[in-house]
């Protein structure tokens, strides 16, 4: 663990440096590219994700070579949905100062409130974890603590809207010839209703299963 943290730090550094730059001069491209690629080396996906918002939010709107190529520079360490956000933008649309795509990461872009500030915390790395505990206690723990496991998994995907987390762990349980559920099928269908991106409201309208705590 102590050689990651090590590897990491030259990183966040550099990170830094570049940061600061760009709070001098947000169209600085350079200084957006040697951050974006400092991002890259860390071990979450989530920096590459604020390093990137920044980038969209500080070019001009006409720049979509740049903002292209940063894009396809970072794909492969954004969950599929963000990657598609971005792409949507890369063309000269506009992502406004403050929005859905920002991270903690991000020193010009800002998260919009709309989005709960736990799935503002998550990252892919977390979501993974995440899978990993629930597919062990559906394949190998004991009842009582499979059942809690998987309630506690679905309301978790449901709260933090975590579409990679559920989309993984259906895949992997499938994978292990396990039957999922009506839960597993109501909480599909409550996240393909939601567009994590359009920053509506988790807790306005949670569907009651979900919602409701169970004895």
């Amino acid at each position: 663990m102590a050689n990651r943290t090590t590897a990491a730090d030259p990183a966040r550094l550099v990170m830094r440096t570049h940061a600061r730059a760009l709070l001098r001069d947000p169209r600085d491209a350079a200084a957006h590219l040697a951050r974006l690629h400092a991002a890259l080396q860390l071990h979450d996906n989530e920096p590459a994700q604020g390093v990137l918002a920044d980038l969209f939010v500080a070019l001009p709107r006409h720049d979509t070579a740049l903002r292209q190529a940063a894009l396809q520079m970072a794909a492969a360490h954004l969950p599929p949905h963000v990657a598609e956000a971005f792409q949507r933008h890369s063309h000269g649309h506009a992502l406004l100062p403050i929005n859905a795509l920002a991270t903690r990461w991000s020193v010009l872009a800002r998260p919009s409130a709309d989005v709960p500030a736990r799935v503002r915390r998550a990252s892919p790395d977390h979501s993974r974890r995440m899978v990993r505990e629930v597919v062990e206690a559906l394949c190998e723990g004991a009842p009582l603590t499979a059942a809690r496991c998987e309630r506690e998994f679905l309301d978790y995907c449901i709260s933090c809207q975590d579409k990679l987390a559920f989309m993984l762990a259906s895949r992997e349980l499938r994978r292990h010839a396990l039957a999922l559920g009506d839960r597993w099928d109501r909480t599909a269908r409550w996240l393909q209703q939601r567009d994590l991106l359009g920053g509506r409201n988790v807790a306005a309208d949670l569907p009651l299963s979900i919602a409701s705590p169970r004895p």
